[in-house]
């Protein structure tokens, strides 16, 4: 079996990899039909150092189930399943209360990471075939009639975007403010309207994003032409945002989210930031503002995204922007890496 291997900075290699067993009762071998870059991969691509070396890397990924544990109830082979980023058991007292991400099966009570593809234990899905542990919580059937491309949204993304959200408490009627154009600001961006803000500020140097986002209804503004804070204050009469999400994963956007933020408002950080993050703590403080954060569940978002997908009230397929064989991924990390073109979201097919 081949996959794209991680190796450290800059080295992912398409090569050969384990073929993927059951390792227990509750395990299903998904074999990979559409795989997706996330930011969060090309942090790795960076230098986000990992302890381990040598494993598939990608926490993005549907395809079709091939084997299932005598354990598995809700999946067969020959299903098309989508499947969560994070994995839980589904029966400990984080995943009980939604927070898959937090399981303490799954993370060893926090000592390494239940992403796929951050580990040799969790193998990713950008290769062949992955095995996803208890695959009754953490993979999810596709409805026939809908594509692949369009779930693969399900795995990460569209589910991030709505936690973002709902950590800063968007409400009807709010002026919020979104760091980074990318795949997952951009979502941010629509379930923000979609919980009744009524204006979205884009926040992006990029100016081909920024026009995308000015296509989609936000105002938005490029602080390396503008002053970043006059221009937010503006055009919120003077008050400030009342909820701010930082998409990007740079330390000191949260700091800036503190100065733009009105004072009662909510910030939520969703952007993977590796580096120290130093607050202006006086200003949060005086200004009673909430800061919140996490790492998404999706088993908590599927089901109602996937309602809106298929209501068509949510449509992310134009971030797509590139196509490829899983095969040239490198290709595609590089180019990414290097924002070629209007490279956005990169999906690799097996």
């Amino acid at each position: 079996m081949w996959g794209v291997v991680y190796h450290g900075a800059g080295d992912f290699c398409w090569e050969e990899v384990g073929k993927p067993v059951l390792q227990g009762p509750a395990d299903a071998i998904v074999r990979v039909r559409r795989a997706g870059i996330c930011g969060s991969d090309l942090h790795l691509w960076h230098g986000l150092p990992l302890p381990d070396r040598g494993f598939a890397v990608g926490h993005e990924f549907v395809g079709v189930v091939e084997e299932v544990g005598p354990a598995v109830r809700t999946l067969a082979p020959g299903d098309r399943v989508l499947v969560s980023c994070t994995a839980g058991c589904g029966t400990c007292e984080a995943c009980r209360s939604g927070l898959h991400s937090g399981c303490s099966v799954t993370t060893g009570g926090g000592a390494h990471s239940n992403v796929f593809g951050f580990s040799r234990s969790l193998a990713g899905g950008q290769a062949e075939a992955v095995r996803v542990p208890f695959a009754d919580v953490n993979a999810f059937r596709i409805p026939d009639a809908m594509d692949d491309e369009r779930a693969l949204f399900l795995t990460d993304a569209l589910p991030t975007a709505d936690m973002a959200t709902e950590l800063a408490a968007v409400e009807p009627g709010d002026a919020v403010v979104v760091f980074g154009c990318g795949p997952v600001g951009s979502l941010v961006q629509r379930c923000a309207r979609l919980r009744g803000a009524a204006r979205v500020i884009a926040v992006d140097p990029d100016p081909a994003r920024l026009a995308r986002a000015r296509e989609r209804g936000c105002e938005v503004v490029n602080p390396d032409a503008e002053d970043l804070v006059k221009r937010v204050l503006g055009l919120t009469g003077g008050r400030g945002a009342d909820a701010i999400v930082e998409a990007v994963g740079r330390a000191e956007l949260v700091a800036s989210a503190v100065t733009l933020a009105r004072p009662g408002g909510r910030i939520a950080v969703v952007g993977l930031i590796a580096a120290p993050v130093e607050l202006p703590w006086g200003a949060l403080l005086l200004k009673s503002l909430s800061l919140r954060t996490g790492l998404v569940s999706p088993q908590r978002h599927v089901t109602r995204l996937l309602a809106l997908l298929e209501s068509g009230r949510l449509d992310p397929m134009d971030l797509i922007t590139h196509r490829l064989p899983l095969s040239r991924a490198v290709e595609a990390y590089r180019m990414l890496s290097a924002r070629k073109g209007d490279a956005l979201k990169v999906v690799l097919a097996a």
